[in-house]
């Protein structure tokens, strides 16, 4: 049995990547504990699914100061560095595995490595790229060549480092990192929670359900969707918008419906734990991912898209080559980046045509014969056991 721990800064049970992980090496009587950010509802249990959860008390900052990003990231890094000391020095971890963001976080594991733990490093996201959509730097901005730095320093000192995709995978060589560092594992969905397809909707169902998950930031282009409702309010009976998450653009997204007067056609809610979120999804007739491409998004296959698949839920996206690496159009209803009107269009084009979002559905489910969690589980065990050897 491994004694294994786990850091994030993130919210334990919101966040499917890091429990997916977790929860697979408990599974097979591995030892977890994970640190993590306090839950800002004041549940804190002691375990979830066999996970011990080690919560730091600090708020997770969501705004659009780069500065008040570094402080609340910092903090987080402190504090962990003192808690993963002693429980190191008491539990005698044989591997530390931290998430991203932000790429130092890595550095909370010296004492362990001193003492002879194994570190992985999950990067999950592009820091150099978010930050030049983010704040409108350039990649020769000195920052990002900073970010950058950071990023193969962090990745240099872990003994192993996990990439998401293969796009993401080649961005990250680019950025100077040794392609042998890498394991591969796509941020897939645990078809034990997301599995199930869609249940039997009532025959009387009025509405037409649009659904988005996830991160609230301008990035990914919800104020387009919102427009799409409204062209389409008068066209297509009960159609209704859910945004479910959390973000810097929930503020102004928010007083745009207001403002627009569609708070029947708009909803807007807080994010909620996935065992919940599950049912809400099996409930929508569409997914929308509507991106808005840039250095960033367009390295990213959002783990959304790849829940709404499994779910059975026909998808409406983006196009990016990220995504398209992995869906062509038999699997997922395309629009160009920023088209509320192309976005409208295809919206009422899925509407009028429940076959073609049928076809989408049974298309889309070839991904998961080729990609799936059960599979790339197993690599995920002999990363973690091939360290255990050394």
């Amino acid at each position: 049995m491994a004694r294994v721990c786990m850091v994030a800064y993130t919210h334990y049970q919101f966040d499917s990547r890091v429990r997916r992980e977790a929860e697979a090496l408990v599974q097979r009587g591995d030892s977890v504990d994970f640190i993590c950010l306090e839950d800002d509802n004041g549940e804190n249990p002691e375990y979830h699914n066999g996970v011990r959860l080690i919560k730091i008390s600090s708020k997770r900052y969501r705004g659009s100061d780069a500065r008040m990003y570094l402080t609340s990231y910092l903090y987080f890094f402190m504090a962990v560095t003192f808690k993963l000391a002693g429980l190191q020095l008491k539990n005698s971890y044989q591997v530390i595995q931290v998430h991203t963001m932000p790429d130092f976080m890595v550095f909370v594991a010296i004492l362990p490595k001193l003492l002879g733990a194994k570190v992985v490093l999950d990067v999950h996201d592009l820091m150099p790229e978010l930050y030049q959509s983010k704040f409108g730097f350039s990649e020769t901005h000195f920052l990002i060549r900073f970010i950058t730095w950071i990023e193969r320093i962090s990745i240099g000192f872990a003994n192993r480092a996990i990439a998401v995709h293969k796009p993401h995978l080649d961005a990250l060589c680019h950025h100077g990192n040794p392609a042998e560092k890498f394991t591969l594992l796509l941020n897939l969905p645990d078809m034990k929670i997301f599995g199930n397809g869609v249940d039997d909707l009532p025959e009387t169902k009025t509405s037409f359900d649009l659904i988005y998950h996830g991160t609230v930031s301008r990035r990914h282009g919800l104020e387009i969707a919102i427009q799409a409702v409204l062209a389409l309010r008068e066209k297509i009976k009960g159609l209704r918008l859910s945004i479910i998450g959390e973000g810097d653009d929930i503020s102004r997204l928010t007083h745009m419906v207001e403002e627009l007067n569609i708070l029947d056609h708009v909803h807007i809610r807080k994010s909620v734990p996935l065992d919940e979120l599950v049912g809400q999804i099996k409930s929508a007739d569409v997914g929308v991912i509507p991106l808005l491409y840039d250095d960033f998004t367009k390295y990213m296959l959002p783990v959304k898209l790849l829940e709404y698949v499994a779910l059975e839920i026909p998808v409406i996206c983006t196009r990016t080559e990220t995504i398209e690496t992995y869906f062509d159009n038999s699997m997922i209803q395309y629009f160009s980046s920023g088209s509320a009107t192309e976005l409208a269009d295809d919206i009422l084009f899925l509407y009028q045509n429940p076959d073609r979002r049928r076809d989408l559905v049974a298309n889309a489910s070839k991904f998961n014969k080729v990609y799936n969690w059960e599979k790339q589980k197993q690599s995920y065990y002999q990363l973690i056991d091939a360290l255990l050897e050394k």
